[in-house]
């Protein structure tokens, strides 16, 4: 088998890829609106995916993490949508004031939603009335990412903000049900260790940090634990940045993402290159190129056997010529189990 598997691309940029819980989906959102869900289970065969219409440009889609036919969607039409693929359903839980840009649905049918309104919201799409919670944070919100292990929220704002939330899921909901207000205050407010604005962030495989990307080719590697010892091993470093005509070119970073296994991450940037890191050795232990445009967005299957990626033009150099917005991809990687397996210590 071929290592790279093709699927057929939306019609717009890629602006979310996730998998369903048991790997048999691979979802595409994009900025035309259109949601794509392709049927993984064979990727000898592969088929034209099923295609469902929304009013605008989707900025956010995750699966439920733990039922494979339910989605979610948000973006410019300011809707959280819930998808049932088993039924062909689709319903609006709600709305927000401005633009959805992020999300995370965590395992116990809750739902976090942030955008350019600077307002974190709490959904629970089972309730009659689904919004639970709304908390106006400092500034916009940029990404927000679930660590399930350790059921640690981190919310990635504006002006270098973060905040981080340890949930108890149990008494969270409780809270939301009685009208009490869940969240509260943030266990931590940090300060990204990136000058520029951040462009992606993903949280460790084991919950005990997170990376982030800036627009300025730098990722951020910090952790949690507040502790002078682990906070001593936090560091950034230099990526997607090369020479052209002898000019030194600095490409943001548009994604990134932990392997669920190995706890090493990728990250794709507009330089149309994929790299695979090793965090913890801190070292580059691959890089794949050979791509028609950025990349936009990555994800790991869930048992780390493959890696889908979204390659489309990020605006990062003005408007796109019409040939830009044609060169649109979703490629799967069915080599990274290998790849992102970190190498023993001389």
């Amino acid at each position: 088998m071929s290592t790279d598997i093709q699927l057929q691309p939306p019609t717009d940029g890629i602006s979310a890829l996730s998998w369903s819980c048991d790997g048999s989906r691979l979802l595409v959102a994009s900025w035309s609106g259109q949601v794509d869900v392709h049927d993984v289970t064979n990727l000898g065969e592969v088929k034209p995916p099923t295609t469902h219409p929304t009013p605008a440009a989707i900025l956010a889609a995750s699966f439920s993490p733990t039922n494979p036919v339910l989605a979610y969607t948000a973006g410019l039409d300011k809707r959280l949508r819930q998808w049932d693929f088993e039924r062909g359903q689709e319903r609006v839980v709600g709305k927000s004031d401005e633009a959805i840009s992020c999300m995370a649905v965590v395992d116990d049918g809750l739902v976090f939603t942030g955008g350019w309104d600077g307002v974190l919201r709490v959904w629970d799409p089972s309730a009659p009335t689904p919004l639970k919670e709304s908390l106006t944070l400092p500034t916009k919100i940029y990404s927000l990412a679930y660590a399930p292990t350790t059921r640690t929220l981190i919310v990635s704002m504006a002006n270098r903000k973060v905040f981080v939330y340890n949930l108890d899921i149990d008494e969270l909901k409780r809270n939301l049900s009685s009208g009490q207000g869940g969240l509260g205050k943030p266990q931590q407010e940090r300060e990204s260790a990136l000058k520029f604005m951040t462009r992606s962030v993903a949280v460790m495989a084991d919950g005990q940090g997170w990376a982030s990307g800036s627009i300025e080719g730098r990722i951020a590697v910090e952790y949690f634990d507040t502790s002078d010892a682990t906070q001593a091993q936090r560091y950034a470093f230099r990526c997607h940045r090369a020479t052209v005509d002898d000019v030194d070119c600095v490409y943001p970073i548009n994604a990134l993402a932990y392997h669920p296994t190995h706890n090493t991450f990728a990250s794709g940037g507009s330089d149309k290159t994929v790299s695979i890191w090793d965090h913890v050795g801190k070292k580059r232990m691959k890089q794949y190129t050979g791509f028609a445009n950025e990349i936009s967005c990555l994800a790991f299957s869930p048992d780390g056997r493959y890696l889908a990626i979204g390659s489309s033009y990020e605006h990062d150099n003005g408007v796109p010529q019409p040939e830009e917005r044609t060169r649109i991809a979703v490629q799967i990687k069915t080599t990274v189990m290998d790849d992102c397996k970190p190498k023993p210590k001389a």
